[in-house]
């Protein structure tokens, strides 16, 4: 029970976090599906990087990283609305954004994931 609650508050924040970044892309870009790549990008990147610390600093509690990687960025991340935005630009006819937007996140995420996993081990 305490790991449910745990995640579904680290959920709660993490869907807070990820409002937050889309409304600010809404305000900087026009447009949440800038908003859905930051987080995406990001969230792989913090992901990679608690994983690679926890990976070489075993110490913290199991409800630490329960808290961190499902709940706040389980929930922080979006790939569901990564899907959509992608499956709505296509059916605007934008198949140059679907295919950028989709291809960039996943490599980026990617990237991001390694990049963060690295930098983790290293600290």
């Amino acid at each position: 029970m305490q790991y449910l609650l745990l995640v579904g508050l680290g959920g709660a924040l993490g869907a807070m976090a990820r409002y937050a970044v889309n409304q600010a892309a809404i305000m900087q870009f026009g447009s949440s599906l800038v908003g859905t790549f930051i987080a995406n990008v990001s969230g792989s990147f913090f992901l990679g990087l608690l994983m690679g610390f926890l990976s070489s600093h075993s110490v913290w509690p199991e409800e630490t990283r329960m808290f961190l990687a499902v709940g706040f960025l389980g929930s922080y991340t979006t790939f569901s609305t990564l899907s959509l935005a992608t499956i709505q630009s296509l059916q605007r006819g934008d198949v140059t954004t679907a295919v950028i937007n989709l291809g960039a996140s996943v490599l980026l995420g990617l990237t991001a994931a390694l990049g963060g996993l690295i930098l983790g081990r290293a600290l």
